[in-house]
């Protein structure tokens, strides 16, 4: 009999967030979310499909798909899972600090 070993699997998406001056206003910001080439991806459909379009949202900081499609232009919709196989798409900014979960453990 075969065994198959299951390994709980959460791709990272690391991207940078920068606030920029909005060159068309005096006083408003926009902010511009930065894949990162470092960036460990789920499965080798889904980083094939990213270099053949444009999967990542710069305004929102997370991988998306179009929505719907109109003549005015289209709307997308952004992603927590990935499309191919599933796997949980973990989006973490590289200048803001990770929070651990600790573990409580029972003194006696």
């Amino acid at each position: 009999m075969k065994s198959i070993t299951l390994i709980d699997f959460i791709m990272k998406a690391l991207y940078k967030k920068e606030t920029l001056k909005d060159p068309e206003s005096d006083n408003n910001t926009y902010s511009n979310f930065t894949l990162k080439r470092d960036t460990e991806f789920c499965c080798e459909k889904f980083k094939n499909y990213c270099k053949k379009f444009t999967v990542w949202n710069y305004e929102h900081g997370k991988f998306a798909i179009v929505d719907q499609i109109t003549y005015e232009g289209h709307s997308v919709q952004s992603i927590d899972f990935c499309p191919f196989c599933g796997e949980k798409i973990d989006y973490e900014d590289e200048n803001a600090p990770t929070k651990t979960k600790r573990k409580k453990v029972a003194k006696f």
